[in-house]
């Protein structure tokens, strides 16, 4: 009876070891995949922020009124 009670008792450790390990290694995976989407998110931003400072660099560049022409310089003037 003893002999049946244990091969039971390690059925079922064998069975929640087996239904650990699969639980850990989908909890890995999942990790995973949610880096891999975090690290896409990121890039991402990252090329929207690129795009929005070289558009906010290139209206600066359109909006920014021209500077005044250089004022002649002075003429020598040279005595006769």
């Amino acid at each position: 009876m003893s002999l049946r009670i244990k091969t039971v008792v390690d059925k079922f450790v064998k069975e929640l070891k087996e239904a650990l390990d699969a639980d850990i290694q989908d909890r890995i995976m999942k990790e995973r995949e949610m880096q891999s989407y975090i690290e896409e998110r990121e890039r991402e931003v990252a090329e929207r922020e690129a795009a929005w400072k070289a558009e906010l660099s290139r209206r600066e560049v359109t909006n920014t009124p021209s500077l005044p022409p250089s004022l002649p310089q002075k003429q020598q003037i040279t005595k006769i």
